[in-house]
């Protein structure tokens, strides 16, 4: 399809992003922006063909502005290194740019989340598929948006996310977006952290995941996201406490150690 292109973000992903490229392989054009891997994640790449970029910084809003710049196609649809495109969804979008009705669209994901399929995690729609020329800008470091000129449709058939395969990888993907976030919300000036802001957050995050989305129905791998989703809330708040402390955890250790040396130093003599 010569014009589409498909833009896929990858960092460290040698494992998974071979599949991600070949169920690509319908687009005239596929772009891979390199996030800064530090294995053969490009080594591989480079040997399907695909463009590369090499990005940086720590914006998903930058890296996906990158791939559209060096993008030649008329439509780009992005794509994550753990998503992937059936044959029935890759022909919707060919149909769709084909005859479009609007100048992007959104596509739903079949979530794959441990190996299971969570059937209550709602429609997580995202907005993939978009005309370049409609297409102004992507903005947000984390959980970023495209910002688009013109109507939004919605397309049928649903791509598929594979979210996480084990809890190292979604306990280092944690770690690394959560200290991203909490200085987000730093910069934002968002209120002092205390006690009682910790609990509502979670219980929060609780009802959303358990009540509203009803995650528990999904047997044991249900409840094991939505306690980790409460987790890596707390995570996220808990390194803005630690930035909202004055003085801050490393000053007061290093106040606690230089008052130890001192009494240390009276019983010497």
């Amino acid at each position: 399809m010569k014009n589409i292109s498909v833009i896929i973000l990858a960092k460290n992903v040698s494992e998974e992003i071979v599949p991600a490229i070949k169920t690509s392989q319908f687009a005239s054009e596929i772009i891979v922006v390199d996030t800064g891997s530090t294995d053969n994640t490009v080594d591989i790449c480079r040997k399907h063909g695909v463009k590369i970029i090499h990005a940086t910084g720590d914006s998903f809003a930058k890296w996906r502005n990158d791939g559209a710049k060096e993008a030649k196609g008329e439509w780009l649809l992005y794509l994550d290194s753990d998503e992937r495109i059936p044959v029935k969804l890759a022909n919707e979008i060919i149909n769709t740019v084909e005859n479009p009705e609007h100048q992007a669209y959104t596509i739903s994901r079949f979530e794959i989340f441990l190996g299971k399929h969570l059937n209550h995690w709602g429609d997580p729609r995202v907005l993939r598929l978009m005309k370049k020329s409609a297409l102004k800008r992507w903005e947000g470091k984390l959980h970023e948006q495209p910002k688009i000129e013109g109507t939004i449709g919605d397309l049928r058939h649903q791509m598929v996310h594979l979210s996480h395969k084990n809890i190292d990888e979604k306990i280092l993907s944690t770690l690394r977006w959560s200290k991203l976030e909490s200085q987000m919300l730093l910069d934002a000036k968002h209120p002092q952290m205390k006690g009682w802001r910790f609990i509502r957050i979670m219980f929060t995050e609780f009802w959303y995941r358990a009540v509203k989305q009803g995650l528990w129905k999904d047997g044991t791998e249900g409840w094991i996201e939505i306690i980790y989703q409460m987790f890596s809330k707390f995570m996220t708040y808990e390194r803005l406490w630690e930035a909202q402390r004055k003085p801050s955890l490393s000053d007061t250790y290093k106040k606690v150690d230089d008052d130890l040396l001192i009494e240390l130093k009276i019983k010497e003599k």
